[in-house]
């Protein structure tokens, strides 16, 4: 055999002609006695199985059609089949179960029928509907496997010379070599017989019956039992494509096969060629770029693949009818960073190792591994790869042309498998795919990536995994221009409170601050604001100087924050309740020098250094007159917020008039309506706010501040949005909910917009929201601090409650936004990647963490030398082109919407005691009171904000002297 013809063969013919060659052929295989009941083999036993399972399902069905065009006598091919019949026992074999054993007879009496029909019609006219009805009537036959026959044969007319031969058997009695077998003896007998010459069909020395026994004698080799042990070790991973639908828990099999694609005979060969050229044969080359697709598709690195094997290892075999497959588990572990074609000699070796090893049955396999079995998938592998070899259909005569094909059954017995033919020097392949779970546009996007992977290596097999290009351009446009470029509605000005002013002059009696019964108009806002600016003014001796803002929640918290941007400074809002050591850290590493703050947190700041100004203090004068206020520049920070840190320590993260900007301009242009009155339910020191505060008060409208911790009287909740008219808020979708269940709703019927944030959005709080109030628009967001509040939202539509998970949406605020692997490569449609986010709304960094700030702000290797940040969410886009948020990829959490890192509690939990050495966090809401009188679980509901929020010290401490005072049993049985 030549190098070039060496290359077109498959690895399993290499193999079984390596078997040959060495004749190292197993015992002999003698006639079954007589009078036993003859077993099953164990292949036939898993079709069994299955079978019992799925009664009535087609899932095992091998049909396939011969379009015979041209002279055709039918009653010669009656009889050709009928001595094929004849010869074969498995054909008449028929299946039952005794005492718990299952045993085959082989039934002589079972007679052979062969149905005949004739769609052809007097004018020459064919009705191909009736003959496709016809087909797939037979496709689709349920097998009865204990009283058979297990073969359906009719002949179709469709004219005068053209006819359907078609044959759908239980795939338990025959296999594809069994079917080259048949093609071969029946045109032999056609011939034969329309010759006039005689055929015997005299039966074959070996039946299956007597491989089935005598495999049955067979013990199974430790050297293989301990291959498979060691190969399948460990936790056998799933794999987990991106699907269309839900998997359900008891799959019908449904499927379907998508159209067949073929490749040019010059690029086949360039295949051949590459595969030669790295020492491999097609199989394992196109298997490789397969595996490749798989990685790509999931992001999984550790991929099994099952490929069909013969066990026709003796050659007394090899003419013997039957079902001699068993199923090979490839496990393949994929590097990203290696070559192809140091990949491809991995899979080479690891199918090698299968095959020498693959006397292995697979129900045997199971038992070994004791992997768990479920019903409705493989327990190893729920993907298959077939390569057949080139199909040649016998000669029928020169007066008849055949043409083969197989029948599709509507069936899939796995989530996808790849089929690959040589035909002709050319290769083809096409998917079969459960419908359960793909529709038809996600094989096409499984070809599209099949077909990338496979042009990229065949013209530089050099090339690594992970660069490998696997996207089609459709996606690329997705995936690359997501990002709606909105009209810049503030271009005019340079710092967010310039926007507030411009209200003052043009509806300044509007009401601008609500605070429980205290109102401010915007004229009032902005002359209270004029005034305290103006004495910060004086403690301002550098650009971006900063701020510390410590006032509990009131008008004047308001103010506050005007007045500091007003004197070119940005503020650091100082939570009152924050602990000690959290404020002390946050005003050294934002190197605040002035902290503007009422006379009751004066003690607070005792210690302090910084300068301190009280806007409590006295009446001070609102005449604008001699203000020079700072010019505003839109690089200039506007305040800065602390969020968890990985190390323990807070990070800052600067917000500049550009971001903060750019993020509430983005509001205008993605809602229909500016708030006539939000209701603010956040602390200033959390991003969040930013979203009521600079939205309200930028477009006109009424700031509502929330009493401290008001989500507490879900009641007086209500009254408030009642009262105050409210038409927009934000809140966590779990407060939404408890609001939905609780309050009056006719309290809640000036409400028009409601955005929900900081956790997942259930489909049940939507299916409650428009049951409650349908004419209320509700929205999803989605933003990092890092990214200015929000990059990412969705109007939630009635339909999306039927998807299951409610989509974060699309890029808002001129957003940049990519999902990507670890690799940063863009991930493939409906894959899970982490988003990447970039656009104006991105802050420059952490202020001082160069370490973290490389690791987390990235230079985009799409468009440097801009910056994108880390996120660490995951996501991926459903098949309406939206994202959907699904989860962490990090040791990150959100409690109540709030961003914490385990690290951070943990850290605090060891600073209490050196004999701490293992630490967790066991968070629980319910009323459940702890034995000895201690009521931990009702002491974090009271101060649950401060505790999730602050992490304080002090209830950290609180709670480690009351579990101490626990019992050692009362430990285990609380807090383990």
């Amino acid at each position: 055999m030549s190098e070039k013809e060496k290359s077109k063969a498959s690895l399993l013919e290499r193999w079984k002609n390596k078997k040959k060659q060495e004749k190292q052929l197993t015992s002999k295989i003698s006639k079954v006695p007589e009078g036993i009941h003859i077993p099953l083999s164990y292949g036939q036993k898993r079709l069994w199985f299955l079978q019992q399972m799925y009664p009535n399902s087609p899932f095992y069905n091998y049909s396939e059609v011969y379009i015979l065009s041209g002279k055709l006598n039918v009653e010669i091919l009656k009889q050709a089949l009928s001595k094929i019949y004849e010869r074969h026992d498995v054909l008449k074999s028929t299946y039952h179960e005794e005492n718990g054993k299952i045993y085959q007879v082989v039934n002589e009496d079972i007679p052979f029928e062969i149905n005949e029909y004739d769609v052809s019609a007097p004018d020459g006219k064919t009705s191909k509907t009736k003959a496709q009805n016809i087909l797939n009537k037979y496709t689709k036959h349920s097998f009865d496997l204990q009283n058979g026959p297990l073969l359906k044969v009719c002949i179709i007319k469709l004219g005068a010379k053209k006819h359907y031969l078609q044959l759908s058997m239980h795939h338990i009695v025959t296999d594809e070599w069994s079917m080259i077998i048949f093609r071969k003896q029946l045109s032999e007998y056609y011939i034969k017989l329309l010759a006039g010459k005689s055929v015997t069909g005299k039966k074959n020395n070996i039946q299956f019956t007597d491989y089935a026994y005598w495999e049955s004698k067979q013990s199974l080799k430790s050297k293989n039992k301990e291959y498979w042990k060691h190969k399948l070790s460990g936790e056998i991973p799933v794999l987990n494509l991106p699907t269309d639908y839900t998997r359900p828990i008891k799959s019908t099999f449904k499927g379907k096969l998508s159209p067949k694609e073929s490749f040019s005979k010059q690029f086949s060969q360039r295949i051949f060629d590459t595969a030669n050229k790295l020492d491999i044969t097609p199989f394992v080359l196109i298997l490789s770029v397969y595996y490749v697709m798989l990685y790509r598709s999931s992001g999984q690195k550790d991929i099994l693949v099952g490929s069909p094997v013969t066990d026709r290892d003796n050659s007394s075999l090899e003419s013997v009818f039957g079902f001699f497959l068993n199923t090979l588990v490839l496990r393949v572990k994929i590097t990203p960073s290696i070559t192809f074609r140091d990949f491809v000699e991995h899979v080479k070796q690891t199918t090698l190792e299968a095959i020498s090893h693959k006397n292995m049955p697979f129900s045997e396999l199971v038992k070994v591994i004791k992997v768990e079995r479920r019903s409705s998938t493989n327990p190893f592998f729920r993907v298959m790869f077939v390569y057949n070899e080139p199909l040649k259909t016998p000669s029928f005569g020169e007066n008849l042309e055949v043409e083969h094909k197989f029948l599709d059954p509507k069936v899939s017995k796995f989530d996808l498998t790849l089929f690959v033919s040589e035909e002709g020097g050319a290769l083809s392949y096409r998917f079969e795919y459960s419908t359960e779970l793909f529709t038809t546009s996600s094989i096409d996007r499984f070809q599209n990536y099949f077909n990338n992977v496979l042009q990229g290596i065949v013209f530089n097999s050099e090339l690594k995994i992970q660069n490998i290009p696997i996207l089609a351009q459709n996606e690329k446009n997705l995936l690359f221009g997501n990002t709606k470029i909105y009209e810049n509605h503030f271009k005019a000005f340079n710092g967010i409170h310039q926007i507030i002013e411009q209200y003052a002059q043009s509806t300044p009696y509007a009401r601008a601050v609500t605070y429980k019964k205290e109102h401010l108009t915007y004229k009032e806002l902005n002359e209270k604001a004029n005034a305290i600016g103006k004495e910060l003014i004086s403690n301002n001796s550098t650009e971006n100087h900063v701020i510390g803002l410590c006032i509990e929640r009131s008008t004047d918290m308001i103010v506050g924050i005007l007045a500091i941007l007003k004197s070119g400074s940005s503020y650091l809002p100082l939570d009152p309740e924050y602990p000690k050591e959290r404020i002390d850290f946050m005003i050294e590493d934002a190197e605040v020098k002035t902290i503007l703050t009422t006379q009751a947190f004066s003690d607070k700041f005792a210690h302090s250094k910084a300068a301190k100004v009280y806007i409590d203090t006295k009446e001070r004068s609102v005449s604008i007159d001699n203000i020079n206020f700072p010019k505003s520049k839109a690089s200039n920070l506007a305040y800065i917020i602390y969020t968890s840190g990985s190390t323990g320590k807070p990070k800052g993260v600067p917000i500049t008039h550009k971001n903060i900007m750019s993020s509430t301009e983005g509001r205008l242009s993605f809602y229909d309506k500016n708030p006539s009155a939000f209701l603010l339910m956040s602390s200033i020191s959390f991003d969040s706010s930013k979203a009521g505060i600079f939205w309200t008060l930028c477009t006109g409208g009424n700031l509502v501040i929330a009493e401290k911790r008001i989500e507490q009287d879900i009641d007086k909740l209500g009254d408030m949005i009642d009262e105050n008219n409210i038409s927009h808020t934000l809140m966590l979708p779990s407060l939404y909910k408890l609001m939905l269940q609780y309050v009056n709703i006719t309290k809640l019927k000036s409400l028009t917009h409601v955005m929900v944030a900081g956790e997942a959005c259930s489909a049940n709080l939507c299916i409650e929201h428009f049951e409650k109030l349908p004419s209320t628009n509700l929205y999803n967001e989605y933003g990092p601090t890092e990214g200015s509040v929000w990059c990412i939202a969705h109007k939630i539509k009635q339909e999306n409650i039927d998807d299951g998970i409610i989509p974060i949406g699309e890029p808002v605020a001129n957003s940049k936004i990519y999902l990507l692997d670890e690799q940063l490569n863009p991930v493939p449609f409906s894959i899970v990647g982490e988003i990447y986010l970039g656009g104006p709304g991105l802050t420059s960094g952490y202020i001082k963490r160069p370490d973290l700030n490389q690791k987390a702000f990235i230079i985009n290797p799409f468009n440097p030398p801009e910056k994108l940040y880390k996120t660490g969410d995951l996501a991926k886009y459903n098949r309406n082109k939206k994202l959907e948020f699904l989860g962490r990829s990090d040791q990150q959490i959100k409690i109540r919407g709030y961003r914490v890192e385990l690290s951070e509690i943990e850290k605090v939990i060891a600073a209490y005691s050196d004999d701490i050495d293992d630490t967790f966090v066991l968070i629980e809401n319910n009323n459940s009171e702890l034995p000895g009188g201690i009521d931990i679980i009702v002491n974090l509901e009271e101060n649950i904000n401060r505790l999730i929020e602050q992490i304080s010290i002090k209830e950290i401490e609180n709670m480690i002297s009351s579990v101490k005072a626990l019992s050692n049993e009362q430990k285990n049985t609380y807090l383990t």
